[in-house]
Order: C-alpha cells, then structure tokens, then sequence
C-alpha cells in the first residue's frame, strides 16, 4: 500500500500510516472508532499484499496472535486483537508513544552523550522483568509454553514518554506450541544479539534470552553495539566467541559491580548465566536501590522528551508526530539482511523443506530494498 492511499478503512479499523514494513509484514498506525466519539490510537500489522497469498506467512502471523494472547505485562507491548478482513489477518497492538531504545541511543550519540547509567540499568531490568513473565506463562493445563523471544534488541525494547519500557516483537518467538519452527540448522534473528548458541543454531531455552538483553545492557552503557559490520561468515565466529569486555573499560563511569553483572549475563556456557530473567532483574535492581536519586521513570522520560524524533519521521510526507509502535525491526543496513531471513549453520545437516523461508527470505529482501530507495 502506497502512503497515498492512505487514510483507508480496514475492517473496523481505519489505517492513518504506514510506520515501518519488514520482511513479512507492514504495521500502520490506525485508529479504532466507537459509538460517541469514541477514538484510539492502536497500531495493526498485516501481512504484506504480495505475500498475502501464502498460507506459510499467514499461519506465522497467527501463531504469533496465538502465543501473544498469554501475555499481558506492563513490560509487553500488548496485542489487543487478531483482525480479518477477507481472508487477510492482522494484528492490533498497543500503540506506545516514543521511541525504541536503538533511536535513542543513536540520537545521544549523535549529540556527543551517552545513555545515563542509571537509566541504562533501570531499562534492562524492567526488559529482564517482561522476560521472565514471558519465560514462566503456562497454557491453560497449567504446562510451561517454552517461550523464548529469540529477537532481544534495541530496536524491540520501546521507551514510551511516560518513562514506561517494554520489549515487543514476539513474531519468531519460539514455543512449544507453535508448529511453524524453523528446520535445524537455520538461524533466525538478528546476529548482533544472539547468544552463542543461537548463533550455532542449537535448541534454545530462557537463557538465550538473558544473553542477549544482556548484550543490550552492554550496548546501553557503552553506547554501540558490540559488533561492528562485516561479512557474515566473520560476524558469525565473533558471536558465538561471545567475547564481551567490561562496560567499564570503555566508560568510566560505569561501576565495576555492573561489569560483573553483564559479565554473567552474557556468559559463554548457558549454565554460568543467570538461572532467570527474574534473578537477571533483581541483581540489576539491588543496584540500583543501592545508589541515590530521583524515580528512574521520570529521568527517562524527561530524557526523551528533549530527544529529535527519528529521520524516517522527519520526511516530507510524514506528519512530525511522536509515534513509535512495535514492530518487526526496521531493516538496519549494516545487519545485511532483514531479521525473518534464515541463515543455515556450517554444521547442520537436516535437509527439510525451505520453500516457505526461501520465499519470505526472497520477499523480505526486496520489500527492505524497495523501501529504503524509496522510503514508506
């Protein structure tokens, strides 16, 4: 859909803008309307037109409903509805009001400033808090879901201008519910993030996810990300070497009590991490009762408040309005390649069937491409 289109009904829905598309779908923000006057601002993302038609993407998209329904935290972006206007399904979220802590970081950088350490830690905390509610829910048997995020980044940890922070993106989560896994052998999520074993495409569990909001505890603090850009093949060996140098030798200010907070986070051996994201949330929390200082809530959003919004909202054809919602991650050009494409192991050897990957894989290139030559 071109941003002209726009304003346009969907369903019971009418779609105002278009924020961001990814490799498999589009989010727009639209508004909800009632009898009265009523209005709401909520955010809908829907499977791109031209992969509408698969049944694979589709089933995705309502796996990722599926497994959203259980989560209802104050550090989830929650999803309000499953939409469905012909035989297209969308999903309505959580319309969060500011910005994800990757445009935040890239903005004070630019600015000459660096995340304030404290913020850097009650930001990681309160994502170790949706974490481990996410990691503990359990169907209605009362039998674990087994989820994990597999995509903990900046780019899904949203910083809403209450000062609020919550982790969003749940579209490659793993469960054990969800029948669309991924064959062995393939990688899925953003590389710069993953933890070790991910990056070596082996089964995943909770720990996972700990590594990975720790490295964005590590990127929060030190103010860049942890990897630079490069060929994959060499970006690959550098995550699952996981060599992490403490936040401190690269900033000053930064105590040593967080070095080995990150240090066990991000621990090689998933067995020298942290049990759980909860435990992950109390050491970083004992932190900071331990240091004096105004609520951490108020300090972030007095801190986003006088941040630039970000370029892609600075366009001529982009209304300048403070909007942010969940959404799958904006292609980011040094990562190479959309987050929804598969990367396969050196050492797997299952075959399986990959005609539904390669044609999101495909798909997803050339909407990313498309979209940054042209823009939404």
């Amino acid at each position: 859909m071109q941003t002209d289109d726009l304003p346009q009904p969907f369903g019971s829905y009418t779609l105002v803008r278009r924020l961001a598309a990814g490799g498999m779908a589009e989010v727009y923000l639209a508004v909800a309307r009632g009898p009265g006057g009523f209005e709401k601002r909520v955010a809908v993302k829907r499977i791109h037109p031209l992969l509408a038609p698969d049944d694979g993407c589709a089933a995705k998209l309502l796996e990722e409903a599926k497994l959203s329904a259980h989560l209802n935290h104050r550090n989830i972006v929650q999803t309000l509805d499953l939409a469905q206007v012909g035989s297209a399904y969308a999903l309505v979220m959580e319309h969060v009001e500011g910005y994800d802590a990757a445009h935040v970081i890239e903005a004070l950088r630019r600015s000459g400033g660096r995340f304030p350490v404290d913020l850097a830690v009650y930001v990681t905390a309160e994502v170790f808090r949706g974490l481990d509610y996410a990691h503990r829910q359990r169907d209605s048997r009362g039998a674990p879901l087994g989820i994990v995020h597999r995509d903990v980044s900046p780019q899904n940890v949203l910083l809403s201008f209450a000062g609020e922070v919550k982790l969003g993106d749940f579209g490659i989560a793993k469960a054990v519910s969800r029948a669309s896994e991924p064959e062995p052998g393939v990688i899925k999520g953003k590389y710069f993030y993953m933890s070790p074993e991910q990056a070596w495409a082996e089964p995943l569990d909770h720990r996972s996810d700990i590594f990975s909001a720790g490295l964005v505890l590590w990127e929060l603090l030190v103010g860049r990300r942890l990897h630079g850009p490069g060929p994959l093949p060499e970006l690959l060996d550098a995550v699952r070497m996981a060599e992490v140098p403490p936040p401190s030798s690269l900033r000053e200010e930064v105590p040593q009590a967080l070095d080995a907070i990150v240090a066990k986070a991000t621990a090689v051996d998933p067995n020298a991490r942290y049990p759980d994201a909860g435990a992950a949330a109390d050491a970083l929390e004992d932190h900071l009762s331990s240091r004096s200082g105004r609520h951490p809530a108020r300090r972030l959003a007095e801190l986003l408040a006088d941040l630039p919004p970000p370029e892609w909202l600075q366009t001529a054809d982009v209304p300048l309005t403070r909007d942010r919602v969940v959404t799958e991650a904006m292609a980011d050009p040094d990562e190479g390649e959309p987050t929804l494409a598969g990367w396969r192991a050196p050492h797997a050897t299952t075959p399986g069937h990959r005609w539904i990957w390669t044609l999101c894989a495909s798909s997803a290139l050339a909407l990313t491409t498309a979209w940054l030559l042209h823009g939404p």
